[in-house]
């Protein structure tokens, strides 16, 4: 049976998040899945990433292979599986990847992990590729949903559909940390006027949750949202000249609004379009850049591919 880590967007929020505001999250309809079975030895291959790693490697994939294993106590086990999320794009990847692995080895081990224990597990791998991480990509990509998150407080699950998006890569390095210290220093500099952005895209994130949780998406409103919350994470220098053309281009073609998602000055970028999501995608392909149309606010996936209550 296979076992599912999801990828993961903020859809308005980030930033904010950093200083005490909510941010609006969905997982998303690409993750990663893997099989496992008992094995001599610790092996770990993934197909899309390419990548083939063994317990002992000098790889940061090897090292969350050790530790999951480790949590689990698990000596011995052949993982190969595949991903269609592409990898270091801000869209939660590697906790994708964590989720998914402890689910695999867990299977191995003849263990059902409740949704703290496995979050627990996965933030063993997740903490190794990112030193300290909020844990929000490793709760939405083990809970799946959408879910509004507050620091110290952590994920609320919000009832509300999966949405389609269309989401650009811009090929371009990023740095969270970079971003999220140019914020702090902005603020630093000009406390009032920054507290105000922030707390702007804090309450847009609720106002989004409240938009989602309509019967009916209001797709010109959300996009409204997106608009507005990319020209305040733009006041805040996070955003680039190359995101800023992705989204002038998915104006362009046909999007209600677009925004970065994530840290910034790089990564990827959202679209709402309804029934223009691939003209989008086209758009953005024509001018050297990547794209996928998928859906956001899935449930969580269980192993052997039936939906996942979260408790």
């Amino acid at each position: 049976m296979t076992s599912t880590g999801h990828g993961k967007v903020i859809l308005v929020g980030e930033h904010a998040a950093v200083h005490g505001h909510a941010a609006l999250t969905g997982a998303l309809g690409h993750g990663v899945t893997l099989d496992a079975r008992a094995a001599d030895t610790l092996s770990l291959d993934i197909g899309g990433w390419d990548v083939r790693v063994r317990a002992g490697d000098d790889h940061p994939l090897a090292l969350a292979l050790a530790a999951v294993a480790d949590a689990l106590g698990v000596r011995g086990a052949a993982v190969t599986g595949a991903a269609d999320l592409p990898a270091a794009a801000g869209l939660g990847s590697s906790a994708a990847l964590a989720v998914a692995l402890a689910r695999a080895l867990a299977r191995v081990a003849g263990r059902t992990l409740a949704i703290e224990a496995l979050e627990e597990v996965a933030a063993r791998a997740e903490r190794g590729f990112h030193g300290n991480p909020s844990g929000i990509d490793v709760a939405v990509a083990a809970r799946g949903g959408w879910g509004l998150f507050r620091r110290g407080q952590g994920l609320t699950a919000v009832a509300a559909p999966p949405l389609t998006l269309a989401i650009g890569l811009s090929g371009e390095p990023r740095s969270t940390a970079a971003m999220v210290a140019r914020v702090g220093a902005a603020r630093d500099a000009r406390p009032a006027e920054v507290d105000a952005e922030l707390a702007a895209l804090g309450a847009a994130a609720l106002e989004a949750a409240a938009l989602l949780a309509r019967p009916a998406v209001d797709a010109a409103a959300l996009g409204a949202i997106f608009d507005d919350a990319h020209a305040r994470l733009a006041r805040l220098g996070v955003s680039a000249p190359v995101l800023d053309a992705m989204i002038a281009a998915a104006g362009r073609a046909g999007a209600l609004g677009a925004k970065l998602t994530g840290g910034g000055g790089g990564g990827a970028i959202i679209a709402i379009a309804p029934g223009r999501e691939h003209d989008v995608v086209a758009a953005w392909r024509a001018m050297g850049k990547d794209g996928l149309v998928t859906q956001v606010g899935v449930p969580a996936t269980a192993p052997g591919g039936d939906a996942e209550v979260a408790a």
